[in-house]
């Protein structure tokens, strides 16, 4: 079994819940990995029997099961967004950093970096990639691999994929894709390029985070404006009453 497996079926199960059960099965000689998200198991590999095992477990709690032949190995755990990060540079490893900081499972291919969930190679990215995965391609003035990256995670279906680029590389990435048959309407859609959000950013750390941001807002559904225009305290000023207020901040929960 390989890592590979286990990132992927948490990049499925991030998208379906805020919690599941990771599951291993062995039969001695094979190995597979799924998930219970939501009382149901997500790929349908494991017996439909550990359904009742997972949802005994929660968080960080963990159980193992002997069944006829089968050894089954079960762990709660909480989901966090998954994101592939493609590159052999500054910014590439400046993006796996801030994702990583920002409690994402990042896979960092082409560069190494503390913190991530997974570090590989190329190889690896149709591995990894699955439909609705996030995909960030980040090589300052580019590299040779970037259309292939591109066109094998459009093919694969990723619901975000981010080149970084200047205006007239990514039309020329563009018109190439084109050529290799990747429909133009999947192209409008999925391809983020110029990647990340228009913050003035110059620093491979301030487009880093410029990157990020604009994940951020593929995976919570964001608008990208300004919060002062989203929740304008000027709306609510004349009914607002500082002797009522109190703080009702709570720690977020990690997804």
């Amino acid at each position: 079994m390989s890592i590979c497996d286990v990132f992927k079926v948490l990049d499925l199960a991030a998208r379906r819940g805020d919690s599941a059960v990771v599951v291993k099965v062995s039969d001695g000689f094979n190995v597979v990995v799924d998930a219970v998200v939501g009382g149901r198991l997500l790929l349908g590999l494991a017996p439909p029997e550990v359904v009742e095992l997972a949802e005994k477990l929660g968080p960080g709690e963990k159980a193992e099961l002997q069944m006829g032949s089968l050894w089954i190995q079960a762990e709660g755990v909480v989901l966090k967004p998954t994101l592939v990060v493609v590159g052999f540079g500054e910014v590439a490893r400046r993006v796996s950093e801030v994702a990583a900081a920002a409690g994402f499972n990042v896979a960092s291919l082409g560069h190494v970096v503390d913190g991530v969930a997974y570090r590989g190679d190329l190889s690896d990215l149709e591995k990894l990639v699955s439909e609705g995965s996030a995909v960030v391609v980040a090589n300052e003035g580019g590299h040779p691999s970037d259309v292939d990256v591109l066109e094998t995670a459009l093919r694969r279906g990723a619901g975000y994929v981010a080149l970084l680029a200047s205006q007239r590389r990514a039309a020329l990435v563009i018109k190439e894709l084109l050529k290799r048959g990747i429909p133009r309407e999947v192209v409008e859609e999925r391809l983020r390029s110029p990647a990340g959000l228009d913050i003035g950013a110059k620093t491979a750390g301030e487009i880093a985070v410029s990157i990020v941001a604009e994940v951020v807002m593929y995976y919570r559904g964001g608008s990208g404006k300004p919060m002062k225009e989203v929740k304008n305290p000027y709306d609510v000023l004349e009914e607002a009453d500082l002797s009522q207020y109190r703080c009702q901040w709570r720690p977020p929960r990690v997804v």
